[in-house]
């Protein structure tokens, strides 16, 4: 099996607000001065620095619209776009910014209880009065609250292997080819929930992931082999494409880990 996917790491401890440096491409008129971008925290930017939020609390970030010398859009509103399990929400959900100007708003983010934990990305757009709209991508962590669990210790869960190969690789799977991975799908000692559903989230539409099985009886103590294929369509975006596999029980905490697939 060829090594094809990086395993992400895991979520950090806490949410840190930090100085603006995460930029949309250019609104407005793109090229001139009558354009705009969004700015959020450098820390939005990579995966690696990503403010976290816990599961079923909520968090604020600060972002600010920010326009160039001739800006004429005016009005700008705001919306976003979160994954399943995390609502994400502009406030104000419009800001007046004239030209030249900087406008903060705050994107209040929360992650229900049973969000997949790991990487997300939330899409958050502004749509001047006229002109084009932009979009930045900003990325948080999900991270897994234990008291949402079952138990002091949350042995009513489940967890997601990768083999160990799969930890590192410089190679990338092809547009139009695709390529199997065998995750390991183990029940905690305390496990309730006997069948386990896998699903993904993240990734461009162009790359199909499947799960064979798509569901598995899954024991306490107990483990599973599951085969992930992934196959990039032919006009799929080439470099690297972060997803997140979670496996989810009838009862008990779901899992979730991040994996970034190289196109080429």
């Amino acid at each position: 099996m060829k090594n094809l996917f990086v395993a992400a790491v895991a979520a950090a401890v806490a949410l840190t607000p930090v100085g603006c440096g995460n930029k949309s491409p250019e609104g407005g008129t793109p090229g001139t001065k009558d354009s705009f971008t969004i700015v959020g925290p450098t820390s939005t930017m990579k995966e690696m620095t990503a403010p976290t939020i816990k599961q079923d609390t909520t968090q604020t970030i600060e972002l600010h619209v920010k326009a160039n010398s001739e800006f004429s859009g005016k009005k700008v509103t705001l919306k976003a776009e979160a994954p399943n399990g995390i609502h994400a929400e502009p406030k104000p959900a419009t800001v007046e910014v004239g030209a030249g100007q900087d406008v903060k708003f705050q994107l209040e983010i929360h992650a229900d209880k049973n969000a997949a934990a790991g990487p997300a990305t939330i899409k958050v757009t502004g749509t001047p009065e006229k002109g084009n709209a932009t979009t930045d991508e900003l990325k948080v962590k999900v991270e897994a609250n234990n008291a949402s669990g079952t138990g002091s210790d949350n042995k009513n869960t489940v967890s997601i292997d990768l083999p160990s190969g799969v930890a590192l690789s410089n190679k990338a799977v092809k547009r139009d080819a695709k390529e199997t991975v065998e995750l390991t799908i183990k029940g905690g000692s305390g496990l309730t929930g006997k069948k386990v559903t896998l699903k993904h989230e993240g990734g461009p539409s162009q790359l199909k992931v499947e799960f064979n099985p798509p569901t598995v009886d899954l024991t306490a103590g107990g483990e599973q082999k599951v085969q992930m294929v992934v196959a990039p369509a032919k006009d799929c975006p080439t470099g690297e494409h972060t997803i997140r596999v979670t496996a989810t029980p009838d009862s008990g905490t779901a899992a979730s880990r991040p994996v970034t697939v190289k196109v080429e």
